[in-house]
């Protein structure tokens, strides 16, 4: 790439005192050149730089005359290090210490001509510490102890009418160089006789951007601005708008300054609402850092994906300059967006510098976002990686606000992983691999780093400090069923799903908070046996492992019968064929919707002579009831029948069936595996012999699962302890309760999360959470259908269906599209589903891809996953032209 020449120079009118931005003055007068260091980006000193410069030299140096036109160089070093240029000169270099948390302004010897003629303080005259004559030679480089104390760092000498300057560190003095000076005063102009000088660059600078944007606004069907709110897409925003653009957009992923959301409605730019929730996401995957920016992804990428699924191809104008970081040093005048094959980039100011940026702005008279002006240079998230610490401990005094529940949750973090104070102190979080300069930094002040380059754990850490705010945890929401937003406020008791799409919830679903959580008080409190002991230990725990049994009969509007704890559905519907007397000639009748555990079971019996026969379905996946009815015409021992598929996501008539099998004398056996996490279910009202579900489905603990009987008919398949009231020689007598059915020690910390899960539930509502639900699947189901190659497998009446829906991909494995959906971070289940002779009699020899909802998943997970999967079958699509 040809580099412009003046990436590494600015240019200065000595005549007129003012920088340039090309070689000439608007005077006539040819500029002088000044080199700049890397990464050659400079920009003016706004009011709060100024007001630092101006407080540094005062206290130092006494009332020193500040020139109006600052300019600021960007340089390396721990943290803000800039070389301050005024008059012409590089006048000195200002830094902020991260460890101290101060500013300072080392001057250099070609601001002495200016500096001079002002000083009042802070200068050292070496004869009275150093006797000059016994030196032989120049004494500058040369180190000498001082006669009296003088506090350590950068100070002015002189000496025989000479200065220059020197470093004061414990007691001693090194002088860099003394030379003679003659002061020199400079003409003053203020920005507005900058802009002046530069004007005819300034137009040349805007003509290109403009031809550059026109020139490739037309290159895919729609043209758009993504906007920051920060000085770089503020310019370009406005010269779109020169070129004819008028469509732009902002992205708020939560953690905005207020000011800036302001700045932005006020430019009447689109805002996007759909970020992910960090403050969740944070809990799990631990500070975003500038080599680790998985907050990126969350806040700004995933809602950039579903914004274009709905944009279409586009070509969006953008702000990023070569000098911003390394990674765009090399940055072209097009760029296909790499996250999104739907977005070219353009880049009409990406040979500006901060310099040309903000002189641009101030003569067009273009609003400015106000957080410039205090101190901020990086406008975006408060709590960004990339932003110094110098700025994040000035926003701690602007926006106190917002950086205490930062830094709190940062103790918190530091704390759990045993990070030395620096972590937290010194903004080390910032990095998950420590760059040179800050391993150096570390080196120096003795902190340990690993040979990974992460920090050292410690064995002990300061108490962490108190926050006026409480820790985040303690700050989610409680559930409350008049909320509007109750499935958004949830989602903090899911801290799994921070930085994951999770739409595997037929499979497993995810636990809350509380479940976990009185789970793990089981095993800190009360950890022991149930049953007959007395101890206090056990006393609660039986208590509570029964009182988890009558929450579960409730939550299934169950009157009387049993509710026995299983391990799951599959043992549940075990126990019922395993557990009832069968006789040669004995008929099961069950469907083809069936999960392979409610039908293998079933077929197992065919070694005792027991008969099972299938009942097909519809074309609308539904259940033929014509051929069940026909199957009752014959004695049948059992029904055994899944409320809701588990791939189609049809709800069968149970009421109707349940009525069928009392009028015909049947048994009947609902598998409500699927159905029980997501529509109200009343057994009592059903009138079904046997109801069994699964409580990891449900978000309770896995190894967790129900069976309800009407009666206890049901001989037991396992004996032994806890299930009998006595034993003697030649009798047993077992126990009336749901305790003869489970035998041994149950999983009781499992048992008891059960309970909770329920209760969670509940506190939600049913109705409410099939609402929710169904809302989410007929827009899942309305997207998969506009989508090419894509096939779906759902029933088209939403009465009928619960969140589960299959589809296929012309030309694509399910694997492959599951695989692919994971490298996104969306989770779904791909195929059989244990549910095989099903997918053979739809003629799906490879099964589908499934995405199953729970009541935690949202709106914009499911815009994002159907966003996400265009991509990949645009991806997929030779003839495609966005093919990446």
């Amino acid at each position: 790439m040809h580099e412009p020449a003046v990436k590494k120079t600015l240019y200065w009118c000595e005549h007129c005192n003012v920088p340039l931005i090309g070689r000439t003055c608007s005077c006539g007068n040819e500029a002088k050149t000044i080199p700049l260091l890397q990464p050659y980006d400079l920009r003016p000193a706004l009011s709060a730089d100024r007001d630092h410069i101006i407080h540094l030299l005062t206290s130092q140096y006494g009332d020193i005359p500040v020139p109006k036109v600052i300019l600021l160089n960007k340089t390396g070093g721990y943290d803000r290090a800039e070389l301050v240029i005024i008059n012409g000169q590089r006048f000195g270099w200002f830094t902020f210490d991260p460890v101290t948390k101060t500013y300072s302004l080392d001057i250099t010897p070609e601001a002495l001509p200016f500096l001079v003629p002002h000083i009042t303080k802070g200068i050292i005259d070496l004869t009275a510490h150093i006797d000059l004559k016994a030196e032989k030679g120049r004494i500058g480089g040369k180190r000498f102890p001082l006669k009296e104390p003088v506090p350590d760092g950068s100070v002015i000498v002189t000496a025989n009418g000479k200065y220059g300057t020197a470093i004061v560190k414990e007691g001693y003095i090194k002088v860099k160089e003394l030379l003679p000076i003659t002061p020199s005063t400079y003409p003053d102009p203020d920005w507005e006789a900058v802009i002046t000088h530069n004007t005819y660059h300034l137009k040349n600078l805007e003509r290109n951007a403009v031809r550059t944007i026109k020139s490739h606004m037309k290159d895919r069907p729609t043209v758009n601005v993504s906007f920051s709110g920060g000085k770089d897409s503020t310019a370009v925003l406005h010269l779109a708008r020169k070129a004819g653009v008028e469509k732009a957009f902002f992205i708020d992923t939560g953690l905005e300054f207020p000011e800036t959301i302001r700045f932005i409605e006020e430019q009447g730019v689109e805002i996007i609402r759909k970020g992910g929730d960090f403050w969740q996401a944070v809990e799990k995957a631990g500070p975003p850092g500038k080599d680790n920016r998985w907050c990126c992804k969350l806040l700004k990428l995933h809602p950039l994906k579903i914004y274009l699924a709905d944009t279409g191809p586009c070509v969006t104008i953008q702000g990023n300059r070569w000098y911003e970081s390394w990674n765009r040093a090399g940055l072209d005048e097009t760029s296909q967006n790499p996250a999104n094959p739907l977005q070219l980039n353009i880049s009409p100011i990406r040979s500006w510098r901060a310099f040309e940026v903000f002189l641009y702005l101030w003569w067009r008279k273009i609003p400015l976002n106000p957080l410039y002006e205090r101190g901020i240079e990086r406008i975006g998230c408060y709590l960004c990686p990339a932003m110094l610490e110098s700025e994040y401990d000035s926003i701690r005094k602007t926006h106190p606000d917002f950086t205490e529940r930062w830094d709190a949750f940062l103790d918190r973090w530091a704390d759990k992983k045993q990070m030395p104070d620096a972590y937290t102190d010194w903004g080390l979080w910032r990095w998950r691999a420590l760059p040179p300069k800050m391993r150096e930094l570390c080196r120096n002040m003795g902190v340990l780093v690993n040979d990974d380059f992460t920090l050292a754990q410690v064995k002990e850490r300061k108490k962490m400090q108190q926050s006026t705010t409480s820790p985040i945890k303690q700050e989610k929401p409680e559930i409350s069923l008049e909320s509007e937003d109750i499935f958004r406020a949830i989602r903090h008791d899911y801290p799994i799903l921070g930085d994951v799409v999770y739409l595997d919830n037929a499979a497993t679903s995810c636990s809350p908070e509380p479940v976990v959580e009185a789970m793990v008080e089981f095993e800190h409190r009360y950890r022991s046996n149930v049953g007959r002991g007395v101890h206090r230990f056990t006393r609660i725990a039986t208590q509570r492992y029964w009182h988890a049994h009558e929450k579960v009969a409730e939550f299934i509007g169950a009157q009387g019968g049993i509710t026995v704890f299983t391990k799951n559905t599959t043992e549940a519907i075990n126990m019922v064929a395993h557990g009832l007397s069968w006789t040669a000639g004995d008929r099961v009748v069950t469907s083809i919707l069936e999960h392979h555990s409610n039908l293998l079971p079933w077929r197992s019996l065919e070694k005792q002579g027991v008969t099972l026969d299938i009942v097909g379905i519809r074309p609308d996946y539904s259940l033929d009831m014509d051929a069940f009815r026909k199957m009752l015409e014959k004695p049948v021992r059992l029904v055994a029948i899944t409320q809701a598929s588990n791939v189609l996501g049809i709800i069968t008539p149970v009421h109707e069936i349940a009525a069928l099998c009392r009028e015909k004398g049947v048994l009947l056996l609902i598998d409500g595996a699927q159905a029980a996490p997501h529509i109200p279910v009343n057994v009592a009202s059903i009138g079904c012999d046997f109801y069994c579900f699964s409580g990891h489905k449900l978000g309770g603990p896995t190894g967790t699962g129900v069976l309800w009987m009407k009666e206890a008919t049901l001989t037991p398949l396992m004996q032994g302890g806890g299930t009998v009231e006595s034993v003697a020689e030649d009798d047993v007598v077992l126990i009336q309760g749901y305790e003869q059915y489970e035998a041994g020690t149950p999983n009781i910390a499992g048992g008891i999360g059960l309970g909770v899960a329920v209760d969670y539930l509940k506190k939600i509502g049913m109705e409410k959470i099939h609402e929710h639900e169904e809302n989410l699947t007929s827009r899942l189901i309305d997207g998969l259908h506009a989508i090419e190659r894509v096939r779906v497998y759902a029933p088209s009446n939403p009465e009928t269906r619960i969140g589960v829906v299959s589809f296929t991909i012309d030309g694509m494995h399910p694997h492959e599209i599951a695989q692919r959906l994971d490298e996104h971070d969306i989770l779904v289940r791909s195929g059989y589903h244990c549910c095989q002779p099903l997918m053979n009699t739809l003629n799906l020899p490879e099964g589908t891809i499934r995405v199953s909802i729970a009541h935690y998943n949202t709106r914009e997970e499911i815009d994002l996953f159907l966003a996400t999967l265009k991509e990949i079958i645009s991806g997929s699509s030779p003839g495609n032209p966005l093919r990446s």
